[in-house]
């Protein structure tokens, strides 16, 4: 076994479909749990400045009602030094997040080595509820109208007829007149209310059509709700039975030790392997069937992007928060040790998650892609390149060994200034 010159810098960065999963769940729950923490901090910090402001303001005040000018400057010297403890604290938060910071890229080997790298490849398999109506408000009626309440129809009431003597006294001629006027009266009357009527239908007509539109617009409306989350449902049992089938493919691939399964795989291990934010990686990998080995190279990020800041202070005169830098003997020391780091905790995650033991051997290789400053293109320098054996590595017990010492051990070959991107010497590594 041997690793070319060339090494893998020819593979295709990539990352395959539960690969891509993985990793953006796994990116996801880290982003998730650094917000609330740094959110926590942040609210914590504002809520000690808003009490000692709050005080303070109170102090203040009193001092003002009492009108004294010992009392005022007291209250002036109490506020600045609120101040002070304010920015006192952001200065010492902002240190404990760099001690976070530091200590994640001081035990990338140990992080890993606290958790089983096999994935579980069932638990990838998806069978989500169809999704929710969200529109329950169509699903109430509206409301019947309130119609205008239709007039009675006038009755007709006749003037009572003359009786006995006022009769025969000429009582029938008046009542002849009177019972004309009446049938007048009642004619108006009954015009009147054959107005009012047809007004009030014309109104109800008017409260009905404007109902029925409405309820036509709310049933259509709630057709088409129903047609999209059947159409969104349809989409999604497509997208899961898709997704299932893959899985499948990948399942069965892994059992006839198919290489673009094996490869699929490899991507899915390597992508639950989140680094911090201050040390990120990415993968090119391939496997080789015909030898059963591994070929990797782990991308690390460039020295320039390596953080360097020893602490941060606060001075009083400037009122400023200013950054000390580590000396640079400790930051090519740890940058060092980082990568040294990577390319155990890479070889350690894939042996561990090949339970089938399927990869016999790694070639390993950690890079750092650059410009070369003598002809301005695009390079790529090999800074640490690994050739093992699951039996020789397997045995070596991670979790107290010096990395250094241990690359040395398995014979790897390793820039001597990492952190400057010296490349390795031209020899070769264990065979």
């Amino acid at each position: 076994m041997s690793i070319s010159e060339e090494g893998v810098s020819g593979v295709a960065r990539r990352r395959g479909f539960f690969a891509e999963l993985q990793h953006q769940q796994r990116l996801a729950q880290q982003r998730q749990a650094q917000q609330q923490r740094a959110a926590m901090r942040a609210h914590n910090m504002a809520v000690r400045e808003a009490q000692r402001f709050a005080q303070e303001r109170q102090r203040a005040a009193a001092a003002a009602m009492r009108a004294s000018a010992a009392e005022r400057a007291a209250a002036e010297k109490a506020a600045k030094l609120a101040h002070i403890a304010a920015r006192e604290a952001e200065a010492e938060e902002r240190n404990a997040q760099l001690a976070v910071t530091y200590d994640a890229i001081d035990h990338l080997l140990d992080a890993t080595l606290e958790v089983d790298d096999w994935v579980d490849l069932e638990s990838l398999r998806e069978s989500p509820p169809d999704l929710p109506f969200d529109r329950s408000d169509l699903l109430t009626p509206s409301p019947a109208p309130r119609y205008h309440a239709l007039p009675d129809r006038p009755v007709f009431v006749p003037p009572a007829p003359p009786s006995g003597l006022s009769g025969a006294l000429g009582g029938n001629r008046r009542h002849a007149t009177q019972l004309e006027a009446a049938q007048r009266e009642y004619f108006n009357v009954v015009q009147q209310w054959q107005l009012t009527l047809a007004r009030t239908c014309a109104a109800n007509a008017e409260f009905r059509a404007g109902w029925r539109q409405q309820e036509a617009s709310r049933v259509a409306e709630l057709g088409d709700a129903r047609r999209r989350l059947e159409q969104a449902n349809t989409e999604r049992r497509r997208q899961v039975e898709e997704s299932n089938a893959r899985l499948d493919r990948l399942i069965a691939g892994l059992r006839e030790r198919r290489p673009d399964a094996m490869d699929e795989y490899v991507g899915i291990v390597l992508a639950n392997s989140i680094y911090p934010e201050a040390f990120e990686v990415s993968y090119e990998h391939s496997f080789d069937a015909s030898d059963r080995e591994l070929r990797v190279t782990v991308l690390a990020p460039h020295p320039d992007a390596f953080p360097t800041t020893k602490a941060f202070r606060y001075n009083k005169t400037t009122d400023e928060i200013t950054a000390t830098t580590l000396p640079v003997a400790e930051v090519k020391r740890r940058y060092a040790s980082a990568i040294a780091q990577t390319a155990l905790r890479t070889a350690h995650e894939v042996f561990e998650a090949d339970r089938e033991e399927i990869i016999d051997s790694i070639a390993l290789t950690v890079a750092v892609d650059t410009v070369d400053a003598a002809t301005g293109h695009d390079t790529r320098i090999d800074l640490v390149r690994l050739a093992t054996d699951r039996v020789d590595f397997l045995p070596i017990d991670l979790a107290r060994v010096d990395p250094a010492a241990t690359l040395a051990h398995l014979a790897a070959a390793v820039s001597k200034n990492p952190y400057g991107l010296v490349p390795m010497a031209n020899h070769g590594v264990r065979g």
